[in-house]
């Protein structure tokens, strides 16, 4: 399916004339059925065909119901939605968040309008029958209007639309000191703003009540502390905005015993002023009616305006049933993507246009094979008709040779023919071939003759200006929603930027490419088709002549190396000299050689950036345990106040050493923070890139199992309790662990052997708050037991240390032991002992008169290191080992690589500038290295130095040779660049 129809004046004229008697005596022959060779038209896809029949349909309709004006108030319409953009994008933010410095600052005017002395809010919450939640609110505002104020009331901001779920806020009531009031409404698309208005000037202290009803405040979620799912109420008793100063708060919230049944933790009323908060878990209120329950919290300082309180409520799931999203939710969620979504949609509208839309027209439904080239259609032009950059320099060298003199000019002309025909089709001469064909002058020449057309329209008007604005209107949202909450369903701002503009892009030049044939284009192709059956049916290129006038539009028709190789055969004959075509390659042409550095040069940069992209910075900034930072939810104000950790090693069915453990603390936990109290623990579960199979079995608290989490970590596994109740005080916590291949191939100064590195605690557990504040855990024991088999094979044994002496960085100290039985009496009870063909060794640190523990067994991990020799255990890896070394040196090796590289190019650029005494450097792969690869090699050294030291501390000694090679880099690429200028190109 194609379109036909002229889109302007000049198009017209060029169909009109497509069909003249001169052009049918120009462009075919007459013959009888036996000579004609059917052209089938093209076959589309469905989805194509159909795509273009709205868009030809969409074009008619159009220009049947407009002109010029139309397109023009369409091309405005376009310009308003990019206008629309550029305000989102460097205009105002909408809605902007209060700042800091706003909040603060309105703190000033507190005065200026009136005071809540106290706000009492009491919600009374209940079940319809059909399972939605509602809620009867009462609001109690005890208002102060300053001397000097004119107000006549006060204002209230409701929300209507939260979670997704329209509230519905209905049933309004207001009283002034116990007299009814007129309640003014005005909405916006999700708020409600209430005016209490006594229609008359306000002094001192009133009361105002204003009461209402709220539905389906709950919403699914995903508990925080459980990752299960629950019904959540969460909600701000102030409303989306509350600029007034409060001296008093009190908030009340009941409900009936079945509902107060659903609950699976307590409520929390929470109260915040910008970063500083406070909270509290709540009780039942006693004293309340026999079948529904009050929970109450209260503040009786002073806030400034701007303040927030809320309380959270989490319900088993199920407990309501939840409404249909409202309209503005989808809006919300999807509404961010639309122009990205619309934008996909007319990628999809521009390449069905170009395949059939804006196809070349249709020629006859046949052709015959022709000998003479075409009238008038010179082979360059014949090259852009049927768009073959590639032999489009052959295609004139023959017909340059064809029509050279005879003698030496005719034997020059076929020997340049001969070099062009060697490198036509080769991957190297490509992109000149591709250039020259660009910047031809018949390009533009085919829309002159009438051969081919641009299709203008109302469509390519869409394709032109809609990417365009609408690429800067999700521009716009992307900074707009830089300062909200983003609700869109997915949101990934970058990513949304770059493919929104990279779809604009490739629109914007579908429609700014697309130049179809016309008719008379067509049926100029089908005779150069003929030519090309012509060629095949009489071997042209394997016989013919070089002077035959149909040559030059033959090869054109032909694959492009097929071509060459045959016409250097036949001018090679021709002229008796085998070696006609030598010396064929142009400066221009990229050999193997040029090929590879452009090549390499990409792939090194690209590399780098995937680098950065997909792994995590190889020096961290912090070595520092996550369970001993207080990140992990609900873990900063637990205490461990006694540690007793039994390990016991011995030798699995399989041949793995395995190490079974039973740790058991006495934990307080605290009900101070926002979350419900958890307890977290970790354990190295990797050596030397080497799993060590650490599975957690069971965790219990005073004997009761309870859920947990395992989360991976560098070379740690992370165990956090789930607890969906809220407890507090001291509980005894059991946790049961294995190592189920506990040894890992290590390195050591004897050797490669297998060691089994088992630690109780994490180095730093003595710097957090969980374990070493005031009071320390009381007692610290471990304690491992071995049977005398295994015992008696380890060559090395002893609890986990570092020796000081070995580096002068604290960091780079090497692995050791202190050996069993050899630890400092005065801060560590060490005792070994023997029963039932086992060994016990066991290890209480206590805190030395200064506080301190011993230093030895603190420098590094709390445990126990046995090496055995290699092979005796099943597991350990050393191929893992070596590759896991490898690793850990790899980004200084590759940016060092890199910098030598660059310095040695840059060096390289400057010796070759003195020795010949000029920078002028000819194309070939010597000026790729200095052009390509240098700046290449320097961009990647830069990206990878960036990212290996951003989290780098300072006392890292790797920083010195990546910072040096970086540099070192730097100084090479100047130097490339410097000391390297183009020579204006010739044959070799």
């Amino acid at each position: 399916m194609t379109s036909d129809a002229p889109d302007d004046p000049q198009d017209r004229s060029d169909a009109a004339g497509a069909e003249s008697p001169d052009d049918a005596a120009s462009h075919r022959a007459e013959a009888d059925e036996s000579e004609r060779i059917p052209d089938e038209a093209p076959q589309h896809t469905a989805l194509w065909v159909l795509l273009s029949r709205w868009l030809l349909g969409a074009e008619a309709w159009l220009r049947s119901h407009g002109g010029r004006g139309l397109r023009l108030g369409l091309l405005g319409f376009w310009s308003l939605v990019a206008l629309a953009g550029v305000v989102l994008l460097i205009g105002p933010v909408i809605n902007k968040p209060l700042s800091l410095d706003d909040i603060t600052g309105s703190a000033a005017g507190v005065t200026d309008r009136w005071i809540a002395r106290e706000f009492a809010v009491d919600y009374r919450l209940s079940r319809t029958p059909d399972g939605a939640l509602t809620a009867r609110v009462e609001e109690r505002i005890s208002a102060n209007f300053p001397e000097g104020t004119d107000e006549r009331g006060i204002q209230r901001m409701l929300a209507s639309q939260y979670q997704g779920h329209a509230l519905d806020p209905s049933d309004v009531e207001a009283t002034l000191d116990g007299m009814p009031v007129d309640v003014g409404r005005s909405e916006t698309a999700d708020t409600l703003t209430l005016t209490m208005d006594a229609a008359q000037r306000l002094q001192g202290d009133h009361v105002f009540v204003l009461s209402y009803d709220l539905s389906h405040l709950a919403y699914p979620a995903t508990d925080t502390a459980t990752g299960q799912p629950v019904d959540l109420l969460q909600w701000d008793v102030f409303g989306p905005s509350w600029p007034q100063g409060l001296a008093g708060l009190d908030v009340t919230v009941t409900m009936p015993d079945d509902l107060d049944g659903q609950l699976i933790r307590q409520p929390r009323g929470s109260l915040a002023w910008t970063i500083v908060g406070t909270g509290e878990w709540l009780d039942p209120e006693p004293g309340g009616a026999a079948d529904e329950v009050s929970y109450r919290f209260t503040n009786d300082q002073r806030l400034p305006p701007h303040a927030q309180a809320w309380f959270t409520m989490s319900f088993e799931p199920g407990t309501f049933a939840m409404p249909a999203p409202t309209p503005l939710y989808w809006v919300q969620t999807f509404g961010p993507l639309a122009p990205l979504a619309f934008l996909l949609a007319t990628l999809l509208l521009a390449f069905a246009a170009r395949a059939v839309a804006w196809g070349d027209a249709r020629g006859r439904p046949w052709f015959v094979a022709q000998s003479d080239p075409p009238k008038d259609v010179t082979p360059r032009m014949a090259a852009q008709i049927l768009r073959t950059p590639a032999t489009m320099e052959l295609a004139e060298a023959l017909e340059a040779a064809r029509k050279g003199a005879r003698g030496t000019e005719r034997r020059a002309r076929m020997i340049e023919a001969a070099r062009v025909a060697r490198r036509t089709g080769r991957i190297g001469d490509r992109p000149r071939a591709l250039s020259r064909y660009l910047a031809a002058s018949e390009r533009r020449r085919q829309l002159k003759d009438g051969l081919r057309r641009i299709p203008r329209g109302f469509v390519r008007d869409l394709f032109i200006a809609a990417p365009l604005a609408l690429t800067i209107v999700q521009w716009g949202i992307v900074r707009q929603l830089s300062y909200q909450v983003v609700l869109a369903v997915v949101w990934w701002p970058f990513a949304f930027v770059v493919v929104s503009s990279a779809i604009a892009a490739v629109i914007v030049w579908i429609a700014l490419s697309s130049r179809p044939l016309t008719r008379r284009g067509a049926l100029v192709r089908q005779y150069l088709l003929g030519i090309g059956v012509h060629a095949e049916r009489t071997r042209l290129l394997d016989r013919g002549s070089i002077g035959d006038r149909a040559l030059p539009y033959a090869v054109l028709l032909e694959p492009p190396r097929s071509a060459g190789a045959r016409v250097v055969e036949r001018i090679e004959g021709e002229l008796g000299e085998a070696d006609a075509s030598s010396r064929w390659r142009t400066q221009e042409f990229l050999t193997g050689p040029r090929l590879l550095i452009r090549a390499l040069s990409v792939v090194l940069v690209a590399g780098a950036i995937t680098a950065v992209s997909a792994l995590p910075g190889p020096y961290p900034q912090s070595d520092r345990a996550l369970s001993y930072s207080g990140d992990v939810p609900g873990t900063l104000w637990t205490k461990v106040q006694s540690v007793d950790v039994v390990g016991e090693l011995s030798r699995a069915d399989d041949g793995r050493a395995r190490v079974d453990v039973t740790e058991r603390l006495e934990v307080s936990f605290s009900d101070e923070g926002s979350r419900v109290p958890q307890f977290a623990q970790e354990w190295p579960n990797r050596l030397d890139g080497q799993d060590l199979g650490l599975r957690v079995e069971s965790v219990t608290i005073d004997g009761r199992e309870v859920p947990f989490t395992t989360q991976q970590e560098k070379g740690t596994l992370l165990m956090s309790t789930a607890l969906a109740e809220v407890i507090t005080g001291s509980h005894e916590v059991q946790l049961d662990y294995a190592l189920e291949s506990a040894a890992a191939a290590v390195d050591s100064r004897s050797g490669v052997v297998d060691r089994v590195r088992w630690a109780a605690l994490l180095d730093g557990w003595e710097y957090d708050s969980q374990w070493g504040e005031e009071p320390v855990p009381d007692p610290i024991r471990v304690e491992l037991r071995v049977d005398d088999e295994l015992a008696a094979l380890a060559t090395a044994s002893g609890w986990i240390s570092r020796d000081a002496q070995t580096d002068q960085g604290a960091r780079d100290w090497k692995p050791s032991i202190v050996p069993f039985d050899a630890a400092d009496a005065a801060t560590a009870a060490d005792a070994a002992g023997s029963a039932d063909g086992a060994r016990s060794h066991v290890l209480e640190l206590t805190e030395n008169e200064f506080g301190g523990w011993p230093f030895e067994l603190t420098v590094d991990d709390v445990g126990v290191s046995l090496d055995f020799p290699a092979g005796t255990f099943a597991g350990p890896d050393a191929d893992a080992m070596r590759m896991t070394q490898l690793l850990a040196i790899l980004p200084v090796l590759v940016v060092v690589a890199l910098g030598l590289l660059a310095f040695g190019l840059g060096a390289a650029s400057v010796i070759r500038a003195l020795a010949r005494r000029g920078r002028r450097v000819a194309p070939g792969p010597f000026r790729d290295l200095l052009w390509w690869l240098t700046p290449s090699a320097t961009l990647a050294a830069i990206i990878l130095f960036v990212w290996a030291t951003s989290d780098m501390p300072p006392d890292y000694r790797e920083f010195a040779p990546l910072g040096l090679s970086t540099l070192a880099a730097l100084l090479g690429c100047a130097a490339a660049l410097t000391f390297t200028r183009p020579l204006t190109p010739s044959r070799e």
